[in-house]
């Protein structure tokens, strides 16, 4: 009888787990990343109602609300579709 033990053909759950939640977060990652690059690229077809202050852009804070929002979406979109050894 030997005492010597085969190595384990089955995945550990945790490392399984932890391969699942790195994709995941991936996935979550890329696709706000993506939500927000086409925002801003739309975005800016919102200002000419809001200068007129037409529809919901009635007020100031609502302009400086878009200006805002358009702005996170240009620094979070920043790394969409980067190619894979151009990360900054």
């Amino acid at each position: 009888m030997s005492s010597e033990t085969s190595p384990p053909t089955v995945r550990k759950p945790t490392r399984l787990g932890s391969t699942l939640s790195t994709w995941f977060r991936r996935l979550t990652v890329d696709g706000a990343r993506a939500v927000a690059f086409w925002a801003a690229i739309f975005l800016p077809v919102a200002y000419v109602p809001a200068v007129y202050g037409v529809g919901v852009f009635d007020g100031a804070w609502s302009t400086l609300a878009l200006l805002a929002a358009h702005m996170v979406c240009v620094v979070i979109g920043h790394g969409h579709n980067r190619p894979d050894g151009d990360q900054r």
